[in-house]
Order: structure tokens, then sequence, then C-alpha cells
């Protein structure tokens, strides 16, 4: 059980950065990041840098996707949680 519990330890696990998961969704939808840039009232170079994973998501970035999405803005700040924790 210890090798087991030294295998785990020892993996390096990449968590998912909020900017990869917009760029899936933006595919799904069939958008671009202007249009969502257009649709949440940020600009674009804004949604680039956080789908570039070069920026943080904010709690407005947050709210604001969450009600876009319909998903909520726990989502992504969880993820980004994730992302800062693992460095």
């Amino acid at each position: 059980m210890d090798n087991w519990q030294d295998i785990n330890d020892d993996r390096l696990v990449r968590p998912i950065h909020p900017g990869e998961e917009i760029a899936d969704v933006l595919d799904h939808l069939d958008i671009n990041a202007v249009n969502l840039a257009e649709f949440l009232r940020v600009s674009n170079q804004t949604i680039q840098a956080i789908i570039n994973g070069q920026t943080s998501i904010t709690v407005d970035i947050a709210i604001r996707l969450g009600k876009a999405l319909g998903n909520g803005p726990r989502l992504w700040l969880n993820l980004q949680q994730k992302v800062d924790l693992s460095c």
C-alpha cells in the first residue's frame, strides 16, 4: 500500500486552465472569442488572454461567464483555483 501512495504523490496532474474550457465551449457553440467578448461586454484581448492561459479568471469574469453560459460562477472560479494552487 505504501508503493501506491508513493506513485500517487509523484504523479503531477496539470489542472485544466479555465481558458482551455472556454475554448472548448466556444468550439461546441460554434462562436468565436470576439462574439463572446462582445456578449460579456469585455475586451477581445481579455478573452484571448484567458483562452491562452495568460490571464486568470476574475470574480467579475466568472460571474459574466456563469450568467452567459448558465452554469454559474463557481465552476470558473473552481477551475482557476485549481490552477492557482498547483503552482
